[in-house]
């Protein structure tokens, strides 16, 4: 079956506050007996991913970072070198602006767990960064410009998602798109067929825009996005249920339209 799917995470494929994917197992089912690949793109870090690969049993390159890296199955993490250059950047913002932002290195374990509801071990994973670098942004609207403003002065860039506001090099989720459909072509000698994109923030935006078709996933513990382009045309669409259950309706929704479901449940 010919389609390649990428898929945020928080609040999309998990649960914003349980972080479960339980909703989403007939879709996941599906998804692995027809051999469709399956590729996450996440704020998440590469050792974050790496239990929820073992707990699907999907082993693929993952768009990690807010697509500030991607981490391929079977290799390390990669180096902390883009990580240290955001570190010394923020040490060159000017204090006031700098005093608004609170990030993952300016946190411990412990903090970083409170913040994001994770246990204490998944924060530990959460805080061994290479690519990119989240933070809570305190300030006003004015000061966040500011704030953006010399960010940019350094060569970076800050997206918002669902929680946090991410710094890195610029690279978003929709760039590592195109670098995953290649190697995927690459690695099976065929198109990949059409792609889906599944969000539910606006570090998503990007992402469902470039896929051929994307779905918004409801989730009520932040503001909904605005229309996208490509919503008034129906090339991307919202889902009613939240999170896993509304990801899991729209995957098999896709699923029957696209191709005829060979193996697995749709139940």
């Amino acid at each position: 079956m010919k389609m390649i799917i990428f898929s945020d995470l928080d609040g999309t494929l998990l649960d914003h506050a349980t972080y479960s994917f339980d909703a989403a197992r007939p879709a996941l089912d599906v998804i692995k007996a027809n051999g469709i690949p399956l590729i996450f793109a996440t704020s998440k870090t590469a050792a974050e991913i790496a239990p929820l690969r073992e707990a699907t049993g999907i082993d693929l390159p993952a768009i990690v970072e807010n697509g500030a890296g991607i981490a391929w199955p079977g290799y390390a993490d990669g180096q902390d070198d883009a990580y240290r250059q955001i570190r010394a950047a923020l040490d060159k913002v000017p204090t006031p602006l700098r005093a608004f932002y609170r990030s993952f290195g300016d946190m411990n374990d412990a903090e970083v767990a409170e913040r994001t509801g994770l246990s204490l071990d998944a924060a530990v994973l959460a805080r061994r960064r290479h690519f990119s670098e989240p933070g809570l942004f305190s300030g006003s609207a004015d000061a966040l410009t500011a704030f953006l403003d010399a960010l940019r002065d350094e060569g970076l860039s800050a997206v918002q998602g669902g929680r946090f506001l991410t710094i890195s090099a610029g690279a978003s989720k929709a760039d590592r798109m195109a670098e995953i459909i290649a190697w995927h072509e690459a690695e099976t000698g065929r198109a990949g067929g059409p792609t889906l994109a599944l969000g539910d923030a606006a570090n998503d935006i990007a992402m469902l825009e470039a896929a051929d078709f994307g779905v918004v996933v409801a989730n009520k513990a932040h503001p909904p996005l605005a229309p996208l382009a490509g919503e008034h045309a129906g090339r991307i669409s919202r889902t009613e249920k939240e999170g896993p259950a509304g990801w899991n309706e729209a995957v098999l929704s896709f699923i029957r339209r696209v191709g005829t479901i060979e193996k697995g449940t749709d139940n």
